[in-house]
């Protein structure tokens, strides 16, 4: 049974995603978002300070839901991370495509990131791959649901794994000095 605390988060995330299919952040007020909601102010702000709270609580549990799922699965081995990835985002394609309109996608990025170990005790030439590697795959996935998702996950897939094999090596020699 869904705890009271977990019902009003949930009614709220929902609505407003609602709400933003067809309207920017700015034009729902907290009171329309309780409203169509069925939620109390009181109990709004008792849970969040700002819409803008909702959106990132309801990302990161997203996130970690999935993160979980994938760590937990017998069947999961580095190389179909990213799959699995574009499964999650497709399945809650409607959530992200909120959070991209909203322009939220920094949550998105943090948590892959997070995923490939990005650390603050790493060396800075570490860092710097790392980064260049989860912010690549971050503008991947950003331009892919700018796009509204019309690969099938497999299908990113294959042409994420054809631009690691294909396209790298060929950059790598821009930057060969002879």
């Amino acid at each position: 049974m869904q705890s009271i605390d977990n019902y009003v988060e949930q009614k709220l995330a929902e609505t407003l995603i609602d709400l933003l299919n067809t309207r920017s952040l700015d034009e729902i007020s907290v009171r329309e978002l309780c409203n169509k909601a069925g939620i109390g102010r009181a109990s709004f702000y008792r849970h969040y300070q700002s819409k803008e709270e909702i959106l990132d609580r309801h990302a990161q549990s997203l996130i970690q839901k999935w993160a979980a799922e994938f760590e937990a699965s017998p069947d999961s081995r580095p190389w179909n991370v990213f799959e699995s990835l574009f499964h999650h985002l497709k399945e809650h394609q409607t959530f992200y495509e909120v959070l991209h309109k909203t322009e939220r996608d920094n949550i998105l990025r943090a948590a892959i990131r997070a995923k490939i170990g990005l650390t603050n005790d790493l060396s800075n030439e570490d860092v710097y791959q790392k980064v260049f590697f989860a912010d690549g795959i971050s503008g991947w996935v950003e331009e892919w649901i700018d796009r509204g998702m019309p690969e099938t996950p497999e299908k990113i897939n294959q042409q994420l794994g054809q631009y690691f094999t294909q396209v790298l090596p060929t950059l790598s020699k821009l930057y060969t000095h002879r």
